[in-house]
């Protein structure tokens, strides 16, 4: 038998040892693989840590109301400076077109009639009659350059003897992305 080599010299042709060198050969890939996949999410992560919103801030802005002058009606004050909306002659300046979630809040000492406007010579956001208190929420479309404001009605007394406890008024923006001015 000429042919026929001894069993020693075919040693690396063995099934068992072929079995064992594919399976330490599919072991490694799948290292490579998850070390690879690892690398990749953490420059991916890296990346997108460091792209700047899309959108601007949601433009909001919480006002208090607490006095009433006969000329101004309600002067509106801004207590906080970290809304993103600005307080410019005792109206709310509206910076980007959208919906506005709207909250209107107060106690009066006496009955008056309240309008929330929005455009001089348009009808009012809302509009209460003969009132001591208010606790109302809607929500409106405003565009640039609109101002929202309030205008008050005294019945009995002048604006300046009204008094308010919890005079508050919030406008948040539900729709960002739209056009705005800053």
């Amino acid at each position: 038998m000429e042919g026929v080599q001894p069993l020693d010299e075919h040693v690396g042709n063995a099934p068992g040892r072929r079995f064992l060198r594919n399976k330490l050969l599919l072991v490694s890939s799948v290292i490579q693989g998850l070390g690879l996949l690892l690398c990749l999410t953490y420059i991916c992560l890296h990346f997108s840590a460091q792209v700047p919103s899309q959108y601007p801030p949601i433009q909001s802005i919480r006002v208090q109301f607490t006095k009433c002058e006969n000329e101004n009606g309600f002067i509106i004050t801004s207590p906080n400076k970290d809304g993103t909306m600005k307080v410019q002659n005792n109206s709310i300046i509206i910076n980007c077109d959208g919906f506005y979630l709207i909250s209107l809040k107060g106690y009066f000492s006496q009955e008056l009639s309240l309008r929330l406007q929005y455009r001089k010579g348009r009808e009012p956001l809302f509009s209460l009659s003969k009132v001591t208190s208010v606790d109302s929420v809607t929500v409106a479309n405003l565009a640039f350059k609109d101002k929202v404001y309030l205008d008050v009605t005294t019945h009995s007394a002048s604006c300046e003897d009204i008094q308010v406890n919890g005079g508050e008024l919030i406008l948040i923006h539900q729709n960002p992305g739209g056009f705005c001015v800053y």
